[in-house]
């Protein structure tokens, strides 16, 4: 009865630890959290040959049931073999190539150590522009591709992104890009002279962008300190910003980011829509008062150059009756005939 027991406690030990467990993914000390069961979705891709292994991950929240909220990429890969190899498809992949991972050109911060076994990176990123071009490692964007096909969701996401790499001459890695659709919050036209407003060439002209990538990067700060910590990282970068303090936990940026700077965005995007309104009223009864003005003048005119031509009428006038005085009093016309004439440019 005993025995029975205890094998039914280890049994509903099991049980509950693995519903405890199911909303995380471990890489050796990592602990990522991952997101409420019923609305997870997911997609795998792997990659195994005789001398090594490559696993990909992808898990995302739904928010509803055409659109994704926040979405965790993973990818780990071990070689027992062709190490060096595989090490320099990583470097050309993330760093060297063209489309390039960490390609620093729309990056708002990115860093990387010396031997580029350590990177760092947080950008603005169009998620289907990444998914329709074409590389050397296509099973990321099958697995990412895959997660949307499966669901019926269309891509068309543009996400705040943030991606840790950790890569060493064995082949050994760890690729962990978290990635978020801010289209649920800023549901306005993102995109200013052709670039979206989070990118570092627009985002200062935009305040509440800057503050809500500024958020979202203390966040990422966060969760790379985690990430090289708990990997035992070697080459630790380092993590420095105004607004970052490393002594906080991951639960107080998550909460920043996911709760409060949801609300704070909010209103100030209202703010900047009021101030936009105002200053379009502003610019309108500008508009409206030199028009006004304009017509005012235009009108003052017409009436200057009627009262000229008037006078000029005067004068013609005169002149005509001075001409009929000189042609009586020459004897041409009659007196009858000069009141006559006088009386009809008179009238006229």
């Amino acid at each position: 009865m005993f025995k029975n027991l205890i094998l039914i406690f280890i049994f509903w030990f099991l049980i509950l630890q693995n519903i405890a467990l199911a909303n995380k993914f471990k890489v050796k000390d990592l602990e990522i959290d991952l997101f409420d069961k019923n609305k997870q979705i997911e997609n795998s891709k792997y990659i195994r040959e005789a001398f090594g292994r490559v696993e990909i991950k992808i898990f995302a929240e739904k928010t509803d049931d055409e659109n994704i909220g926040p979405i965790i990429f993973i990818l780990k890969s071990r070689f027992e073999k062709y190490g060096l190899e595989v090490r320099k498809f990583y470097l050309d992949y993330f760093f060297n190539n063209k489309l390039a991972i960490f390609n620093n050109e729309s990056a708002n911060y990115q860093t990387i150590d010396k031997k580029k076994t350590n990177a760092f990176q947080v950008k603005e990123f169009e998620l289907k522009k990444f998914l329709n071009t074409s590389d050397d490692f296509m099973e990321v964007k099958r697995a990412i591709k895959g997660l949307y096909k499966k669901n019926s969701i269309e891509i068309d996401d543009r996400l705040l992104k943030s991606d840790h790499l950790y890569s060493i001459s064995n082949g050994y890695a760890v690729w962990v890009s978290y990635m978020y659709n801010y289209e649920n919050i800023f549901k306005e036209d993102t995109l200013k002279n052709g670039l979206s407003k989070f990118h570092p060439n627009n985002i200062d002209n935009f305040p509440s962008y800057k503050n809500y990538m500024n958020k979202w990067t203390d966040l990422a700060f966060k969760r790379h300190q985690e990430f090289q910590d708990k990997l035992n990282i070697n080459s630790k970068l380092d993590l420095k910003s105004i607004t970052f303090d490393s002594n906080k936990d991951l639960k107080h940026y998550e909460e920043i980011f996911y709760v409060n700077n949801l609300k704070n965005s909010s209103s100030e995007l209202e703010k900047e829509r009021k101030a936009k309104e105002e200053k379009e009223r502003k610019a309108k009864e500008q508009k409206a008062k030199e028009e006004k003005a304009k017509e005012e003048k235009e009108r003052k005119a017409k009436e200057v150059k009627t009262i000229s031509e008037n006078e000029l009428s005067v004068e013609d006038l005169m002149s005509k009756i001075k001409e009929l005085n000189e042609m009586y009093k020459s004897g041409l016309i009659s007196k009858e005939e000069f009141e006559m004439l006088k009386k009809k440019l008179l009238k006229n």
